[in-house]
């Protein structure tokens, strides 16, 4: 909400969990207002992939706002209870919901913080003078701190780059597609938890009867995810401290070796793939007509299109096949790449290729930008600092914590206790300043 007269004006780009976040937490703060900036028309969060049964990862208790105040208006309990459904969900049990209803939460936060502009797209960010100016599809905005929170990007193969975008697409856009694939043969490439909701929902007939369905994954098998108390450890805020400190060597062995805590799946979802495999050996029903499963197994090119011929290679063997497919669906991930708005700016920030593909802005403990500019024009980033953060930047487990650092070192005093939680593991590494 906007406070007329307050000392901090920040634009922020994006209306995601970061700067809903950021702007939940600012709300009680008298000398700081933020007004976001989001270019789609309403609120949606990851749209194209609400399907159906779909659970979160990440306990409903790292929203917004709770790890930071939990006696904060906009928190998910305070949700549930302007809902009518705090009871309720208690009987129920809440360690973790339906990412349909975190969706309903966010657009819920939003509508209370009545500062988002909808349909405002980002052209560019240009510095002139002491300030930012912020160039939208309808006007021109100034300011002098600017929270940079667009999310990552879908990555897309580049042997898939060229294919019919009807017949070949991220996983991400799938709900927002045609979806009656009734006789066609559908690939999903990908093991982690979107391909295997996806392999799910077009296993039980979702789209039609297919006539054939391939999972392909470069995974050794299916793999859960890590969610044991220690490994959910590295999801806590002194971890991000000792993970900034590393190596780009060290970051880079660290987070291959954590794949799974944050791209396993939930051992519900392989549970009910393993009981609809079963139940199809039993009775055919509207099953696939055929099913086949390739682990550690690389999709590489297309020899065809229309219908595609995807040549995949067995990585333990070396042994080179392909499957005949109508329909390819890229469960692969994302990176994340400088926005294009910033372009007028681009030589003034540092910049650090990341695994993956992904480029970021260099940032400090603060999540404020490298910056070449007036000292006065500070420029932050949110949920684009994995490969200096740590695992848990792309997450939603330290949304608060890092939302709170931000506006911490935006007021230049600390509203919010960013320390160190208890924890079983010992992390030896620095802290924000804001946390000490």
């Amino acid at each position: 909400m906007s406070k007329k007269g307050s000392g901090h004006q920040v634009t922020a780009i994006g209306a995601g969990p970061a700067n809903l976040s950021l702007a939940a937490l600012a709300a009680p703060i008298p000398e700081i207002s933020v007004h976001i900036l989001e270019r789609s028309e309403t609120l949606s969060w990851h749209p194209g992939l609400l399907l159906d049964g779909a659970f979160m990862q990440t306990s409903p208790l790292k929203d917004l706002v709770t790890p930071a105040d939990p006696t904060s208006a906009y928190s998910f309990l305070a949700y549930l209870h302007e809902k009518k459904r705090l009871y309720q969900a208690m009987v129920r049990g809440i360690a973790s919901v339906g990412r349909s209803e975190f969706e309903d939460y966010l657009k819920w936060a939003g509508e209370k913080l009545a500062n988002v502009q909808f349909g405002e797209e980002v052209i560019a960010v240009e510095l002139r003078g002491e300030a930012f100016s912020i160039a939208t599809n309808r006007r021109n905005y100034q300011t002098r701190t600017t929270v940079v929170g667009v999310g990552r990007v879908p990555f897309v193969p580049d042997w898939s780059r060229n294919a019919p975008e009807n017949q070949l697409f991220h996983a991400s856009t799938f709900l927002l597609r045609r979806r009656e694939f009734s006789s066609k043969r559908v690939v999903v490439v990908g093991g982690g938890q979107s391909g295997a909701e996806l392999f799910l929902h077009l296993l039980t007939g979702a789209c039609g009867a297919l006539g054939a369905l391939a999972w392909v994954t470069r995974r050794a098998s299916i793999f859960a995810l890590e969610d044991s108390p220690f490994v959910n450890e590295w999801f806590f805020p002194q971890y991000d401290g000792w993970f900034l400190e590393q190596s780009e060597a060290v970051r880079e062995q660290t987070l291959e070796r954590q794949a799974l805590a944050s791209d396993g799946v939930n051992p519900s979802t392989l549970r009910a793939i393993y009981n609809a495999l079963y139940d199809r050996e039993v009775r055919r029903g509207s099953y696939p007509a055929q099913v086949e499963i390739r682990v550690d197994t690389m999709a590489e090119e297309l020899r065809a299109i229309s219908p595609f011929r995807l040549g995949v290679r067995q990585q333990a063997t070396g042994v080179r096949t392909e499957h005949v497919a109508d329909i390819i669906v890229l469960a692969t991930g994302y990176r994340t790449e400088i926005p294009s708005f910033l372009e007028p700016v681009a030589n003034r920030l540092s910049i650090v290729s990341a695994p993956g593909g992904s480029r970021e802005i260099v940032v400090g403990k603060e999540f404020r930008a490298r910056f070449d500019g007036p000292e006065s024009c500070r420029l932050y980033v949110q949920n684009g600092a994995r490969f200096q953060h740590g695992i848990a930047d792309t997450n939603l487990s330290l949304v608060p914590w890092r939302a709170a650092t931000v506006l911490n070192s935006i007021i230049g005093r600390v509203a919010y206790d960013c320390g160190p939680a208890t924890g079983a593991l010992k992390w030896h590494g620095a802290v924000p300043e804001s946390a000490r």
